[in-house]
Formats: structure tokens, C-alpha cells, sequence
């Protein structure tokens, strides 16, 4: 009724439902669309009546872009932070450390994104305040559009981080190779390169798997305040214009995404730590 409006004849509905394939078995109908699936054939988006995997396409290029610009950020922040955090506990560095985390994690995304518009667009107009593409659709001829969408998205996923690597490295510092590595003397980076980060890789790993695909799916807010035309922006769109074909492709890509990458951690994790995988 909401395709054909309130006042469609029975004919219309009937022919619709057809072109739906509504009229056929739930099995039939379960059946056709896995087939189609593993052709590639997501379906056709019931408002633009394009192909769902073109209409997704361009906005994966665009999402994987952002994503890997936000996870090096990330990466610093999390990780070097981490780090520092947790080889200087109790001291200035980790209560330093640990409140700017703790309040980027508690600021909604929408603030931390209007507050870096109005610092670096409007206050000091080193960025543009609005992340569109140019005409020509290449993001490579206008890299400044990305600078501030990938900062919000890596400070927020920073902070996470950062609070988780320090708990990780705090569990190891307390480990008698490593109390005993520090009375001998082993230097900070000698401590971090050769004991801490290879105890502790296979956790870093898994925590980075649970937060990259935050850096695709969960950035409906960041890319609206921004207007970057991404996955989480074609996310709400399809929500919003109640386009259940489009909204399915789009939440079955993010969970593919989301099983990849815990697939990836926990090879690695048996690849560095053989014993953590047994039964």
C-alpha cells in the first residue's frame, strides 16, 4: 500500500505482489533469493528501481576509504596511547591519557563532529565543513574532504581503543617475566618490541576485528553531520525511505564485514599463539 498509495486497486496489488514474488511459498521464495545471492544478485531497490549492488557499490569505495584513513588514526591514538598509558600507570601521562579516553567516549559523535566544523571550517577555514565529492566522483582530486569525517571517526574509535589496550597491557605488566625484564633494567621500547606486544597481539588483534567495522556501519551520524554520501549515509537512507530490499543489502554486506574481520583476528590470533586455539 505504501508503493501504490492508499487508494491502489486489487489488480494493482495483485500485479505487484507478483512482481515481488510475494504470490510464491515462503521455501520457493527463500530458495530463489539464496540463489540470487550467490549470483551477486542482492535485488533491486524498491524506490530507485536500480540494482542494489550498484547503488552499494560506490558507497563501499567511499566507506573503505574513510574507514582506512580512520583506523591509522586510530591505530596512533589506540594504540601509541595505549601504550604510554599503561607503561606510565597511575602517573601524569596515564590519568592524562585515560580522561581525554574517557571523555571521548562519553561525547556524542554529532558534538564531536560540530566541534571540529566549527575549529577547523568556520573558526580557522582550513577544511571544507561539508565532506561531498567533487563532480567528477574522484575523492583523489579533493583528499580534504576526508580529513575531518576521519578524525571524528578516529578519535572516537581511538578512545575505545586506547582504554582497551591499556587494560591488556596492565594484565601483563603484573607477570613475573615481565616485573623480573624491568629489574634488570630492560629499556621501555625493549619492554614494549619484545615482551608486552607479543604477549599481547592476539588480544590487540581481536579488539581492533570488534571496532573496524564501526569504521563502515557505524558511521550513520558522523557522515550525515558531514554529508558524506558512504555506507552508513545509504543506510539511513534506505531507512528512511523504508526501502527493505536496499536496507537488506546493506545490513548483510556490514555483517559479511563484521564476520571477515573477526575471521582475520582469529587467524592471526592462532598464527601467533598456537596454544589459544586449543580445546
Amino acid at each position: 500500500m505504501q508503493m501504490l498509495g492508499e487508494r491502489a486497486s486489487s489488480q494493482a496489488l495483485l500485479t505487484l505482489r507478483h512482481q515481488l514474488g510475494l504470490d510464491h511459498p515462503m521455501n520457493v521464495r527463500y530458495l530463489e533469493w539464496l540463489t540470487a545471492l550467490l549470483r551477486g544478485d542482492v535485488g533491486t531497490s524498491l524506490m530507485s528501481k536500480q540494482s542494489v549492488a550498484e547503488l552499494i557499490a560506490p558507497a563501499v569505495a567511499r566507506s573503505a576509504l574513510l574507514a582506512l584513513l580512520a583506523a591509522l588514526g586510530m591505530l596512533l591514538l589506540g594504540g601509541i596511547g595505549g601504550i604510554v598509558a599503561a607503561i606510565y600507570h597511575a602517573r601524569w601521562p596515564d590519568r592524562l591519557l585515560s580522561s581525554f579516553a574517557l571523555s571521548g567516549l562519553s561525547t556524542p559523535e554529532f558534538i564531536v563532529a560540530t566541534l571540529l566544523i566549527l575549529v577547523f571550517a568556520v573558526g580557522l577555514r582550513w577544511l571544507p565543513a561539508v565532506s561531498l565529492p567533487p563532480p567528477s566522483g574522484h575523492i583523489s582530486e579533493q583528499w580534504s574532504i576526508l580529513v575531518l569525517p576521519a578524525i571524528t571517526l578516529s578519535l572516537i574509535s581511538g578512545c575505545y581503543l586506547l582504554r582497551m589496550v591499556r587494560a591488556s597491557l596492565l594484565r601483563l605488566i603484573t607477570a613475573p617475566n615481565i616485573v623480573s625484564a624491568r629489574m634488570n633494567g630492560v629499556g621501555v621500547a625493549a619492554l614494549v618490541g619484545r615482551h608486552l606486544l607479543p604477549q599481547a597481539s592476539g588480544s590487540l588483534a581481536q579488539m581492533v576485528a570488534a571496532t573496524v567495522p564501526y569504521l563502515f556501519g557505524g558511521t550513520v551520524i558522523v557522515e550525515r553531520v558531514y554529508g558524506y554520501p558512504g555506507l552508513g549515509e545509504l543506510l539511513l537512507t534506505a531507512f528512511s525511505m523504508r526501502d527493505a530490499i536496499l536496507l537488506q543489502g546493506v545490513v548483510m554486506l556490514l555483517a559479511a564485514i563484521t564476520a571477515m574481520c573477526w575471521l582475520i583476528a582469529d587467524i592471526f590470533v592462532a598464527w601467533v599463539d598456537p596454544r589459544r586455539m586449543r580445546p
